[in-house]
């Protein structure tokens, strides 16, 4: 038979601390915690409200020198609007804008907004092959599905799923007027490099050679189809765009893209999904002064919306020791802090008017049936 060794250990009678929750003990410790909160929510929606946003839908925006919107153009799939294999037929469209949040004098942001897109939707998210995208593996995982090959060829598509070929293809130009109608402008520099998390950057998304200039050329590539919707094949990302073969590339150097092939930055981008069906993605950082004025947006509209009742916005931001603007966290460090306090005057008033002793008998029950 087994039996235990005679050690305090084993026999469970080493000495222990049991505390008796009082008033006197649980009451200090909510309002210590208490005030944290709420010096921590203060200091985080003071930060937010210091960040300068300015927002702007673009989803109806008109084509130029027409009465038509690019979303009902891109609508109507007999123009073309929508069809990769003519690049020339392109909706572009112009939003002129006030700034007036003194952007000057900060580095500032520009995003791209999507509301009703649901990037956590369970079989978009899975839909992706991150092997094929650290170049691990050439050909996409069951994951991919349903876009893992070409049905016309049977080559695989390179990137595979549903993220890849979903990938934001508006480009954004950004314009400071000279003249009160905008006859007469200047462009602002947008750069596109360091746009991604460093991690994304290093460790998740590699190209197969260090070469950029050979990825076209690459071997085990050769044999590979591009995304339905992208107009140009992988390695075209981040590469100028060829005019003279009739190329249109929305991620090329012309419209500040940086990174080639898989470490494209505005691949890298959209591929880290949102938790949200709306959402903001950065996608350019303004590196030339833009004092308050007016702008103008030039805006090569490809993405459609309008079919699933979504929106499209930009967003013109600062950032700040949080992040960007979010009021939300703040608020939340606020109320939790409110009721934490909430519940201690309560308890001590409630002790004042009706006190309740530690061990008094009056209590026990035990003994009155």
């Amino acid at each position: 038979m087994n039996q235990p060794g005679n050690s305090r250990f084993k026999q469970q009678t080493l000495p222990a601390w049991k505390p008796i929750l009082t008033p006197r003990t649980v009451l200090p410790t909510f309002f210590v915690l208490g005030t944290i909160f709420l010096a921590f929510g203060v200091a985080l929606y003071v930060a937010s409200e210091d960040v300068k946003e300015q927002i702007w839908d673009y989803t109806n925006c008109f084509q130029n020198n027409t009465n038509r919107t690019c979303a009902s153009l891109l609508s109507d799939a007999s123009l073309g609007y929508t069809n990769t294999s003519q690049p020339a037929q392109r909706c572009r469209c112009e939003v002129t804008v006030d700034l007036t949040k003194n952007f000057d004098s900060e580095a500032t942001f520009l995003y791209y907004s999507l509301e009703s897109f649901y990037q956590n939707h369970r079989r978009y998210v899975k839909s992706r092959w991150d092997p094929q995208l650290r170049s691990d593996e050439l050909k996409g995982g069951v994951d991919c599905d349903p876009l893992t090959k070409d049905p016309a060829t049977g080559a695989p598509y390179l990137p595979c799923g549903l993220v890849a070929n979903s990938l934001f293809n508006d480009t954004i130009r950004l314009f400071q007027c000279l003249s009160q109608d905008c006859a007469a402008r200047t462009p602002v520099v947008l750069a596109g490099n360091k746009i991604s998390w460093a991690s994304d950057r290093e460790n998740k998304f590699k190209n197969p050679t260090a070469d950029e200039s050979a990825l076209c050329s690459y071997g085990p590539w050769q044999g590979t189809a591009r995304p339905s919707n992208w107009p140009v094949s992988l390695c075209r990302l981040g590469a100028s765009t060829n005019t003279s073969a009739g190329e249109y590339n929305p991620w090329s150097t012309e419209f500040g893209s940086s990174g080639r092939g898989l470490q494209n930055e505005d691949l890298i981008v959209w591929m880290r999904t949102a938790a949200l069906p709306d959402f903001r993605k950065l996608y350019r950082r303004v590196q030339s002064n833009i004092p308050n004025g007016r702008y103008v947006f030039s805006i090569d509209y490809n993405y459609p919306v309008t079919s699933f009742g979504g929106s499209k916005l930009l967003v013109l931001s600062t950032t700040s020791w949080i992040g960007g603007k979010n009021l939300f966290l703040g608020i939340c460090y606020i109320v939790v802090a409110c009721l934490a306090i909430g519940v201690v005057v309560f308890f001590v008033v409630f002790q004042r008017v009706r006190p309740r002793h530690i061990a008094d008998d009056r209590f026990l029950k035990w003994d009155r049936d």
